[in-house]
């Protein structure tokens, strides 16, 4: 059987799209960001929903930053936040605040609030959990909500670039099929350009043979994926040594270099990357004044060991900002990898140019 469109009580509703991952951070917020702008361009009402938000810490306000950013982006008529993502559960010890009491109240609230936001749409965007496997101890993971919410299929987001991702794929096909479930298609996303091809040579016989259409196959943008400066300085706790470059705080930074080599190893290593965040010992003036002198975007010492009074002027006269972590090398490093990049509002337009041209869109809406 197949939902389409739901209806409750003679009501029509919107046709739910639901996103979904066997993974975390494949970037469904982008995804969904972006199909609700090229969508509205073709004139559909499209509204936005979130079963269940992450809020930033468990004892913070509530709301998942997220909803409300896609909403004011995708001018999303101000409806109220608790009828665009109805169940809050922080990401933090999060197994203490669900148990199976809280099942059925969780799943009516999302239930009662999706009647009421999609009486609005004509489709309405509806992004999963982190990855399918959360809270599914409960019986609020993905395919308990969706199949709440009358919907027996999801789009599966993979964004594995090798033949991992067929793996991934089936694995998640051959459980899908276990909870009644059906993949309405897949998009890959964050894809390296390399394994497009590849994609190409495998869509006939190892994915749309087994009636797995691919809706879409999404590039990598750097420009999207890279964070700024002033979120790993407080992602990683770091204070800001020459608040003169405050004004370059804003930067992306593509790529990482560890300071652990000698001098001239680190300038060969610094000539063949760009946009880079330079991490070093405090005590390693010599690799700071190298790294300065090539095409860093900022420089951080670790260790929390101030650097050389040399070090921050020729910082500050190249406006280049220079942060201070309190943490070791190793330790910094694993804060900077656990950074998820926002999107200001000036960017909004790169989100809906990069998937444009790169969905099915007939597909999408069927």
């Amino acid at each position: 059987m197949k939902y389409g469109k739901v209806r409750y009580g003679g009501l029509k509703m919107a046709k739910g799209i639901f996103l979904s991952s066997l993974k975390e951070r494949v970037g469904k917020t982008t995804l969904a960001l972006g199909i609700i702008l090229n969508l509205q361009d073709q004139g559909k009402k499209v509204g936005y929903y979130k079963p269940i938000g992450t809020p930033k810490a468990p004892f913070s306000n509530k709301a998942d930053p997220d909803v409300g950013f896609l909403q004011s982006c995708a001018e999303i008529p101000n409806i109220p936040y608790n009828l665009l993502s109805p169940v809050s559960i922080p990401d933090c010890y999060y197994i203490d605040l669900v148990n199976e009491m809280k099942k059925q109240e969780f799943l009516e609230s999302i239930q009662n609030s999706y009647k009421e936001a999609s009486m609005k749409y004509d489709y309405i965007i509806i992004e999963g959990a982190p990855s399918m496997k959360k809270f599914i101890r409960v019986g609020v993971d993905d395919i308990s909500v969706a199949q709440t919410l009358g919907i027996n299929e999801i789009i599966y987001i993979e964004t594995e670039s090798s033949d991992k991702s067929v793996d991934n794929l089936f694995f998640t096909k051959k459980y899908l099929d276990y909870r009644d479930m059906q993949i309405k298609g897949i998009i890959f996303n964050k894809i390296d350009q390399e394994y497009f091809a590849r994609i190409e040579e495998l869509k006939e016989e190892h994915i749309e043979k087994y009636d797995i259409p691919i809706i879409g196959v999404i590039g990598k943008s750097l420009e999207l994926m890279s964070p700024r400066v002033s979120e790993i300085q407080a992602a990683i706790g770091g204070n800001l040594m020459n608040e003169s470059a405050s004004s370059a705080l804003g930067d992306r930074v593509e790529t990482y270099l560890i300071g652990a080599m000698g001098p001239q190893s680190a300038i060969k290593y610094l000539r063949q990357v760009k946009n880079a965040a330079f991490i070093t010992g405090g005590d390693r003036s010599d690799l700071a004044m190298n790294a300065l002198n090539e095409s860093v975007t900022c420089l951080i010492l670790t260790g929390y060991i101030e650097p050389d009074t040399s070090v921050l002027t020729k910082a500050t006269e190249k406006n280049i900002p220079v942060i201070l972590s309190p943490s070791d090398t190793y330790t910094t490093l694993r804060n900077i990898e656990r950074i998820r990049p926002s999107i200001e509002q000036d960017e909004v337009h790169l989100v809906k140019d990069l998937i444009k041209d790169r969905i099915n869109w007939k597909l999408l809406l069927k």
